[in-house]
Order: C-alpha cells, then sequence, then structure tokens
C-alpha cells in the first residue's frame, strides 16, 4: 500500500482521468503467513477499504430512503376505505406523531427537530461510531522487523465512509432531486438530512485526518509528505472548505446575511468538491463517488433550468405594490398550477445584481377555479415581509415608483400540504404568526372553494370547520389581515361560510397599538398617500371593548364572518395586551376569551 504513498514529481494529478484500472494488486511481503492474514483481515485489508465501508454507508442511507419510499407508495396505493380501518389509522396516527412531536427545552428556548427524525440520526450515529470504533485495530502494530503500511487503518476506513457522504449531501441540497420523487418529503424537509449528513461527512474527515498527522509526526515524515505528496496539502485546503460550508451554515451566522452565504456557500462548495477530487487521486473506486455526485448534480440543475425557462418561460411580469401593513404585495399573471402552502423560487431580474439569485416565497393565493386546468390564467400572489438584502432593496424599489411592473423567473412549485388530506378533513386548525398571515389565506380559500363545490351535497351530520388563528405583534398586520379575508369572502359570496372562525391575537405593546405608522416594516399607508390609494380593500376601524361592548353579545345574521376587533385595556409598564377577532354566526356569541 505504500507505494500509493510515493514521491510525486507534479503536486495534482498522477493518473489519468478513468475510472477503471488494475490498481489492487497486492503482493503480500511478509516471509510469515500469520502476517500476511492479520494484514489481509476483513475489517483491515487497505486494498478491500472502499468495499467494506464506502459500499456499507451508501447502502445505509439508500435503506433509509427506501423505507420511506415504501411508505410513500403504500400510502399512495392503499384506497380510503383501508385508510379509514383502524389499524390503518393508528399507524398513520404514530407516523404524524413521529414526523411532527418534537423537544423543547426551555432555558436554550430551543425546539428540537421531530423525534421521528432524532431516532433516525440516532440510528446513524450508532451506525458510524460501531463502523468506526469497532474494527480493530486503530494504528497498524508496526515495529522494526515489521511494516504493515503508514496509513492508519481508523483513517482509512472513515475516510471512505466520508467520501460515501458526498452523493447524499449533494442529493439532499438540490431543489429537484431522486429522494422527493420516491420517497415525495419536499427539499426543505431534506435539509434537516443534508445538516446532519454534512456534519458526519466533516467529523468523519477530522478523524480521517488526525491520525494522519499523528503517525507522521512520530515518524519524522510530516515536512517530507507535505512536500512531495499531493494527499496532504489538497486535503488541508479541502478540509478547510468543508469547515466553512459546516460552520458558516449555522443559523447565527447564516441569517447576519443570507446573500454573502449563499455566495460564499457555492463558492466553498467548488473548492472543496474540486480539491478533494485532487486528494483522491484515483484511489480504489474514489472517482466513481465523483461520478455519482456529478450525474445527481446535472439532472438536477439541467431539470430546473427545463422547468424555469420552458414551463414558465420567460415572459412573466410582477406588479409590485405596498399593502397597508407595509408588506410588499407580488402579483403575476401565469398559467401556472399550484397547491395550498406550496412556494416558488423567484429571480427578479429588474434588482441588479439580485437578479443573479432564485429566492424561495410562499403562494399567498390559489389558480382561480376555471383555471386550474392549467390552460387559462389566474393570479400568483406573494405577500413578502421586508427585512434585508433582497427583500429590503424590492421594498424600496416599490417605493419609489406607483404601478411597479418587474420581469420574473419563476421556478416551482415546490413543497404544500397533501391536498387529498385537506379534502378529506373534516376539522381543520391552521395557527400562524406575523408575516405568516398570508400563509394562511389558501387555506380559506380552499375551504370556501370546497364549500362552492359540495353545495347542498354537505353532510349535515358531519359539518367540516376551518378554524384559523394568527397571532402578530403588528396591529396593522391584524387589521390588514382581515381586509385580505373580507375580500375572499366576497369574491366567494356563494360559499357557505357555515363552520369558518377565524381568530387573530395581538400580541404588540399598547404604544404601537396607539401609533400604528410605527409598527410597519418600511412604508404605510399615511405616509405615502400614493400607495394608500393602490389599496384594494376598505380599511376596518378599531374599536375597543369600552365603545363596543356591548356589541360581544348582539346575535349576527349576516351569512359571511363580521370581524371586530376587541381591546383589552393594558395595565401599566408597558406589559402586552390580547386581542381577539371571532366571526359572529347565527345563534352563536362572539365572545371574548383571554
Amino acid at each position: 500500500m505504500d507505494k500509493h504513498i510515493e514521491r510525486r514529481a507534479t503536486p495534482w494529478l498522477d493518473k489519468p482521468l478513468i475510472f477503471s484500472g488494475n490498481y489492487r494488486e497486492y503482493d503480500c511481503m511478509f516471509n510469515e503467513t500469520s502476517q500476511c492474514e492479520y494484514q489481509e483481515g476483513y475489517w483491515r485489508f487497505w486494498y478491500e477499504a472502499d468495499h467494506r465501508y464506502a459500499l456499507p454507508t451508501v447502502a445505509f442511507f439508500l435503506a433509509s430512503i427506501l423505507v420511506f419510499a415504501l411508505v410513500y407508495v403504500a400510502g399512495s396505493l392503499t384506497t380510503r376505505r383501508v385508510q379509514q380501518t383502524r389499524s390503518v389509522t393508528k399507524i398513520k396516527a404514530l407516523y404524524r406523531y413521529l414526523s411532527y412531536r418534537t423537544l423543547r427545552i426551555p432555558t436554550l428556548d430551543w425546539n428540537s427537530a421531530p423525534i421521528g427524525l432524532l431516532a433516525l440520526a440516532a440510528v446513524g450515529t450508532v451506525f458510524f461510531f460501531a463502523m468506526t470504533l469497532g474494527p480493530k485495530p486503530y494504528y497498524w502494530p508496526n515495529t522494526d522487523e515489521v511494516d504493515y503500511g503508514s496509513s492508519p487503518p481508523i483513517a482509512t476506513r472513515t475516510g471512505w465512509m466520508a467520501l460515501a457522504c458526498l452523493p447524499f449531501v449533494i442529493a439532499t441540497s438540490s431543489k429537484t432531486n431522486f429522494i422527493t420523487l420516491v420517497t415525495g418529503v419536499s427539499h426543505e424537509r431534506l435539509q434537516t438530512f443534508h445538516r446532519w449528513i454534512s456534519y458526519a461527512f466533516f467529523v468523519l474527515s477530522l478523524i480521517h485526518t488526525f491520525p494522519f498527522i499523528i503517525y507522521n509526526i512520530d515518524k519524522g515524515m510530516m515536512v517530507d509528505m507535505w512536500k512531495t505528496t499531493v494527499f496532504y496539502w489538497t486535503g488541508v485546503v479541502a478540509l478547510i472548505a468543508q469547515a466553512w460550508l459546516t460552520f458558516a451554515s449555522l443559523g447565527p451566522l447564516r441569517s447576519l446575511c443570507y446573500e454573502w452565504f449563499k455566495f460564499a456557500h457555492f463558492v466553498a462548495a467548488l473548492v472543496f468538491v474540486l480539491f478533494l477530487f485532487f486528494h483522491c487521486d484515483a484511489t480504489l473506486t474514489a472517482w466513481d463517488y465523483f461520478s455519482a455526485t456529478g450525474v445527481l448534480f446535472s439532472l438536477s440543475w439541467l431539470y430546473r433550468q427545463t422547468r424555469i425557462y420552458f414551463e414558465h418561460g420567460i415572459s412573466h411580469h410582477a406588479e409590485l405594490t405596498l399593502a397597508s401593513n407595509g408588506f410588499i404585495r407580488v402579483s403575476i399573471p401565469t398559467k401556472a398550477t399550484w397547491t395550498v402552502a406550496q412556494h416558488y423560487f423567484v429571480r427578479f431580474m429588474g434588482l441588479g445584481p439580485h437578479a443573479l439569485t432564485l429566492h424561495p416565497f410562499t403562494a399567498c393565493s390559489l389558480p382561480f377555479r376555471e383555471a386550474r386546468n392549467g390552460l387559462d390564467e389566474s393570479e400568483l400572489v406573494f405577500f413578502i415581509r421586508p427585512r434585508g438584502g433582497l427583500t429590503a432593496r424590492l421594498a424600496h424599489y416599490t417605493e419609489l415608483k406607483t404601478n411597479t411592473k418587474m420581469r420574473v423567473l419563476l421556478d416551482g412549485p415546490y413543497g404544500g400540504v397533501d391536498a387529498t388530506a385537506i379534502g378529506d378533513s373534516q376539522r381543520m386548525l391552521v395557527i400562524a404568526g406575523g408575516s405568516g398571515a398570508g400563509w394562511i389565506l389558501p387555506f380559506i380559500t380552499a375551504y370556501l372553494d370546497h364549500q362552492v363545490q359540495a353545495g347542498s351535497l354537505t353532510d349535515e351530520d358531519s359539518p367540516r370547520s376551518l378554524k384559523v388563528i394568527l397571532a402578530t405583534r403588528d396591529f396593522l398586520t391584524a387589521t390588514w389581515f382581515e381586509e385580505e379575508v373580507q375580500h375572499l369572502l366576497t369574491s366567494r359570496s356563494e360559499a357557505s361560510t357555515s363552520g369558518l372562525e377565524v381568530e387573530i391575537y395581538y400580541t404588540g405593546s399598547e404604544e404601537n397599538q396607539g401609533n400604528l405608522t410605527q409598527t410597519g416594516q418600511f412604508s404605510k399607508a399615511s405616509d405615502h398617500p400614493e400607495k394608500a390609494s393602490q389599496s384594494t380593500h376598505t380599511p376596518v376601524t378599531p374599536t375597543s371593548d369600552t365603545d363596543e361592548g356591548q356589541k360581544d353579545h348582539t346575535k349576527s345574521q349576516a351569512k359571511h364572518p363580521k370581524f371586530q376587533i376587541k381591546t383589552r385595556p393594558g395595565s401599566k409598564g408597558g406589559r402586552r395586551g390580547q386581542v381577539k377577532w371571532c366571526r359572529s354566526i347565527p345563534r352563536r356569541l362572539c365572545m371574548w376569551t383571554s
């Protein structure tokens, strides 16, 4: 094996770019059979290390994907009648529990990933620990008479396991990938696995690196190896890039400047893969894993570009306006179709360097009922809360111009909520906070559309219901949300609103409630009269319990929900109050709840 760590005339590749070759030639140089047998042990043999460690790692990942794929296929093929049986219902309940239940640590103000993912992560941790620490020895028992080699066994096996992670790190990072295709798990949920596999990749890389350093320092060969072999300096460059990819992706650092993070992440990933390729230098089947990675990345990239330019085209133009609460309203006429809670990646072509980036935004509308065949045009609407980077630039651009239009490119839709589950559910509860208010609107739209389609066929014994709860610290967002809901009700006046409840909790301070112009993000209607004239809905005047208290006990006879805003007088010291909006339905009081 030492011939693979030989002096080279160049610090680059010393083997041709081929993916097959006679690199497994091995002749035992020991005089004793027992020594040969020891070196060729199943878990120790260097010339079979890729088969012993890399392939089982690939098998572990593929087995995990297969489990989710079987669940996905079974759920898709199972008839509704079977799904309603007691045993299947219990299995589905367990699956939902594992998918959504999290652990809360109040002292750290931290929520864990769902316990099902934690269990899968625990299995992966056990696998990697067992494969790393189980086989012995960690270092060759070399003596002056017997030299088994200069590659520590623990470094060899962790190197191969790390390399086997590469295709799956790339696959889980892509918006379109084969994992989503076979499991139905959307790309944003795969980001958890992308991070966790990357952590395992990095830890394995460290364990691969340090034994070589320790061994060569002990032998007094470190400087010579650095100067004369391709493995060391290329490995260090790759490890530095990998460290940046790992630590700069942590939430607090990523949120400092997301635009810079995306650019730096892409550049670091390119440097990492390139120097890792040089580092492997055609050792055994190492380059096969780069081949698989390249195929997965290329297919994903080509598919995305095909969707952007051929499915959606380059002729979309968005109309940009400011909503009454400071949100940017992006309206795009399109023949595309999407469902509840799906999102698009949008490229705004009129924002200079920002035109090079795609940003995800959740659709806050649904296709028109008559346009869901994909032949007629609908209105794709996004409500974007300005923060920083692109959204701040977009808000400033919209403030400076009236009736702003800009060419955009669309990529999507992605994610979303199971439309079948929404249609089959008799009772739905939707909860959101702050800027998630726009995310709620498609749920209300879908509910009203279902009511129109059901008509007289609605089962009186099992009526459908939708309860919407919004919590916000911005009073203008609360009033804006009511305007949007009232607009939906007006546009679907034929829909029955039986079972529809909307509650809004204002969690901001009394100062913000009294001074509404200070609670938005960038500009408000009062500051920009020309923007106020663009509003399509009539503002709602807030009322308090003190002058509207008697209305709390008045029965409403109207067909549609009547929203009232009720504020509880706050106590001294700036403590937060609460507000609840509730619908006044026939034969039911609209009452305050704390």
